[in-house]
């Protein structure tokens, strides 16, 4: 992959000692702060009159990949509190992306699972943000796209390491 000019200094590194101090950190914290500024505010996918918001794109993705799952193993899968995620669900339930339906295998707790809206509008959504990184990485080789795309997941999954919460990719939108 090519040089790339620096086109923001990023903040003002630590003191000296400071856990995490390599100007490489710096940098990557500097730019996941942007990325994450842009994701909310700057590709037009986002800003679509009919974007589903960020917790239902999470919620719907994790469904899709993993399939029907209880609010205990999506509050666990998620870190979140269960008053959090109850919240989520009721705002997707009433939206009429994702149902409740008793457990496939017989258990007691209910599982929640996409609707055929929810699906499609998963579907969507991950078209129009496909279209915007498009927009974004037009000028790139495409094995740039592909470098910038590997070390993303390789950050993710070292994520997912250090809080135990693996993102199934066998499935749903990763294939």
């Amino acid at each position: 992959m090519p040089d790339l000019p620096d086109r923001a200094e990023p903040p003002a590194r630590p003191a000296e000692g400071a856990e995490g101090s390599a100007p490489g950190l710096d940098a990557l914290v500097h730019e996941h702060m942007l990325l994450l500024r842009h994701a909310v505010h700057g590709l037009g996918a986002y800003r679509r009159p009919d974007a589903l918001d960020r917790s239902a794109v999470i919620l719907l993705a994790r469904l899709d990949a993993q399939g029907p799952m209880t609010m205990a193993e999506l509050a666990a899968a998620f870190g979140l509190d269960v008053s959090t995620l109850q919240r989520q669900l009721t705002a997707a339930g009433r939206a009429g992306l994702v149902e409740r339906i008793r457990d496939p295998d017989g258990g007691q707790a209910r599982r929640f699972r996409p609707t055929d809206a929810g699906r499609a509008a998963l579907q969507d959504e991950l078209a129009a943000r496909r279209a915007a990184a498009a927009r974004v990485t037009a000028a790139w080789p495409a094995e740039d796209v592909a470098a910038l795309a590997a070390l993303m997941r390789r950050f993710n999954e070292s994520v997912e390491d250090l809080r135990e919460q693996p993102w199934p990719r066998e499935g749903g939108i990763s294939r």
